[in-house]
């Protein structure tokens, strides 16, 4: 799995982190790259909090400010339980992680790198997360729930 990640979010929240923490977020990125192209099952996202939840583990994708005009994806944590975030109690579709690069769909030439949860039976796009305007002056961090339409 392509890593998307600046790993400069951790750092910028703790301006003493120490090895530990510098660990603990490489573990993490190898845990949601392990679940890669694995069948998981979804049980939603809070956009607010910008966490998601895939079997038993939450995931929550941090930010990582540039500067005053700029963002991108930052790094990621998780859980088991510690959330304020409601999830669905059952899941809601079968999911596979995948990276993603290139054009974004229905935009005028936008690109973005990022992860998204598709679903293993049709291939919709239940949740996408990353940067885009990776190749203008301006990148931006998004995290965006795709609700399925009915």
């Amino acid at each position: 799995m392509e890593d998307f990640f600046s790993h400069r979010t951790s750092e910028m929240l703790y301006e003493e982190e120490d090895y530990s923490q510098k660990v603990y977020r490489h573990h993490v990125f190898n845990h949601l790259s392990a679940l890669s192209g694995a069948e998981l099952d979804y049980f939603g996202a809070d956009t607010a909090e910008y966490e998601f939840k895939v079997d038993s583990i939450i995931f929550k994708v941090l930010e990582d400010p540039d500067d005053g005009y700029r963002s991108m994806l930052g790094a990621i944590e998780y859980s088991e339980d510690q959330s304020s975030s409601i999830f669905f109690s059952s899941p809601v579709a079968r999911v596979k992680i995948e990276t993603y690069r290139g054009l974004v769909p229905d935009s005028e030439g936008e690109v973005c790198k990022c992860y998204r949860l598709v679903d293993v039976e049709d291939g919709h796009v239940w949740l996408e997360f990353g940067t885009k305007n990776t190749d203008d002056y301006y990148p931006y961090f998004f995290f965006r729930h795709n609700p399925r339409s009915t």
